[in-house]
């Protein structure tokens, strides 16, 4: 066992990991603030003192803030007005989203990887929005879902070229995902996830997510796994797979595997979802 606390077998076997760029320290600070279900005037001040710590961050957020997809009369001028309109919630998730995406900024200049950013961004916004009606904490889904994918999106920014070559190996061969990671990796994004979550300290339930978002439900209790999970699928099924190989599932019939309070995202159909869905995802991404 090293110093760190991380195990020596553990740091050959993931080889695939090792000098990682550590995680931005801004997000992980967001990631602490989003566990504490407090919103009193100490943890906002404590947020906008992180975001404006980081004038990229800021302007970002900023940027993003003022888009059309809020609908905002009044423009935002500063990190502080930003908290006041959108809401503790909001920023926070935004702020994490922003420093997430400037962690993957080089691996997303190739084109094939950027599916893989727009899948978690889909995947954040439906477990969002399936939250709703699952009675589920929706900050606490919103990052569940951009996190579940952690272990690929860390191997897509140490491993640019070759992940994308596998996601090109992959399609053409309709090879299983999980298995042809572990045998170019050594390890699948999975194992990845949770042992990135676990190293770079997120809250426990985050590694659950991690490891365990492709596994079918062991019952039929609406968890944050299983919301991931169901978002997962939607995110594919409405046109966000990172593997355009394999074959979509309908809509409707994830749908049926959730409470009949969240039928009213179906209105207008599978299609007015997606539309719905990729705008939210153009503006974050």
């Amino acid at each position: 066992m090293r110093p760190d606390g991380v195990c020596e077998r553990d740091t050959d076997r993931l080889w695939a990991l090792r000098d990682l760029p550590p995680f931005p320290w801004i997000a992980i600070k967001v990631l602490q603030l989003l566990t504490d279900a407090r919103a009193d005037d100490v943890e906002i001040c404590r947020l906008v003192e992180l975001i404006r710590a980081d004038a990229s961050l800021s302007s970002e957020l900023l940027r993003r803030a003022n888009s059309p997809v809020y609908g905002l009369r009044a423009r935002i001028a500063s990190v502080q007005h930003a908290v006041v309109v959108l809401g503790f919630d909001r920023v926070k998730t935004l702020a994490l989203t922003v420093g997430v995406g400037a962690y993957l900024k080089t691996a997303l200049k190739l084109e094939l990887l950027r599916r893989c950013w727009r899948h978690s961004l889909a995947c954040a916004i439906l477990s969002e929005e399936l939250s709703r009606g699952c009675l589920l904490p929706v900050d606490q889904a919103y990052t569940a879902g951009l996190l579940h994918d952690i272990g690929r999106l860390a191997l897509l920014v140490k491993h640019p070229q070759a992940y994308a070559g596998l996601l090109e190996v992959i399609e053409e061969n309709c090879l299983p995902a999980l298995e042809s990671e572990r045998d170019l990796f050594g390890v699948d994004h999975c194992e990845a996830g949770a042992w990135l979550a676990r190293h770079w300290d997120f809250p426990p339930q985050l590694a659950e997510v991690a490891a365990q978002h492709h596994l079918p439900p062991a019952d039929g209790r609406m968890t944050l796994i299983r919301l991931v999970h169901l978002a997962c699928r939607l995110a594919d099924a409405l046109g966000f797979q990172v593997f355009r190989s394999s074959q979509s599932e309908d809509p409707a019939l994830i749908f049926g595997e959730l409470p009949r309070r969240c039928l009213y995202l179906l209105d207008g159909g599978p299609e007015a979802l997606k539309d719905r869905v990729t705008t939210r995802v153009n503006e974050l991404e």
